[in-house]
């Protein structure tokens, strides 16, 4: 498809996605409601779930690259937010969650330098893959600075399937079969964002995620880049070693609760696992409003 044919296609979804928000703004006023007119929340192992219905079960997402290099691949708003992803056309009240929190992120770590950060969780489907892509793309649309967002799920990456495309190559190619990392790179056409996908699902990796390779890797993306945030969306630290493993190479780490669900021992056992390493913040996911709290 020409970028001429691409760019029109854009401009009809953004056009519908408009339409859609002033249809669901207008039934809100009429019924006096304060609720914010996004979807409900939807959990990780969903997502995909719409595109797969669709071609006979096949986890397929709506929209492929037509090149795996190129820097203008053009996203589907309407699949981004129906993920829960942020847009430009996203609501002022859940664009705001993700820039309060984009704000206390910089403000507990511009001043250490602390510019390579991980997001995990106890358990699956808290929602640390959600945060992690909104708060890149929410860094992003800063003025001065760029964010980096890699897929570290080696085992079940899944940025990619929010994001709405599918990706043949990633990280481990470079680990593993020395592809150069700019040549694995995705520009999705948001603000400063680059992307860096995991690639096709391993076993081992683990040790691969200790790899020296890996480290030397992180050392030069935290000191070439320092205007650009990189933020690593990692698994759960209850169910495999990966995460704690890769805890030690990051300046901070978010973590992320499931409001109402995630128990308290879980998360004790989880924190504990990451003693020693500097938490930047515990954000709380999924509560009854539309809202993601932040606490030290």
């Amino acid at each position: 498809m020409s970028k001429l044919l691409k760019a029109v296609e854009k401009a009809r979804r953004n056009r519908m996605l408009q339409e859609e928000q002033l249809k669901a703004e207008s039934v809100n006023e009429s019924a006096g409601s304060t609720v914010p007119d996004m979807p409900p929340p939807m959990p990780e192992d969903s997502i995909g779930d719409n595109a797969a219905d669709s071609d006979g079960g096949q986890d397929k997402c709506s929209i492929v690259p037509t090149s795996f290099y190129t820097d203008d691949i053009v996203l589907d708003e309407l699949q981004l937010a129906k993920n829960r992803i942020l847009t430009k056309n996203s609501s002022a009240s859940f664009t705001d969650i993700y820039n309060l929190l984009r704000t206390q992120i910089f403000h507990r770590t511009k001043r250490k330098n602390h510019n390579v950060l991980m997001v995990t969780s106890a358990m699956p489907g808290e929602g640390k893959t959600i945060t992690s892509i909104n708060l890149a793309i929410s860094i992003a649309r800063e003025v001065d600075q760029f964010a980096l967002l890699v897929d570290t799920d080696m085992r079940n990456p899944s940025i990619h399937k929010y994001l709405g495309i599918e990706v043949e190559k990633g990280l481990t190619d470079h680990l593993l079969h020395d592809i150069p990392v700019p040549d694995l790179l995705i520009k999705p056409g948001i603000n400063k964002l680059s992307f860096l996908p995991a690639g096709e699902p391993i076993k081992g990796s683990t040790e691969i995620l200790g790899s020296p390779k890996l480290q030397e890797l992180i050392t030069e993306m935290k000191d070439r880049y320092p205007d650009r945030y990189v933020v690593f969306d990692c698994p759960d630290l209850l169910h495999a070693p990966d995460a704690l493993v890769f805890s030690s190479y990051v300046d901070g780490i978010i973590f992320v609760v499931e409001a109402g669900k995630t128990s308290r021992e879980y998360v004790q056992k989880a924190l504990g696992l990451l003693e020693g390493r500097n938490i930047v913040g515990v954000v709380l996911n999924k509560t009854e409003r539309e809202s993601l709290d932040v606490v030290s």
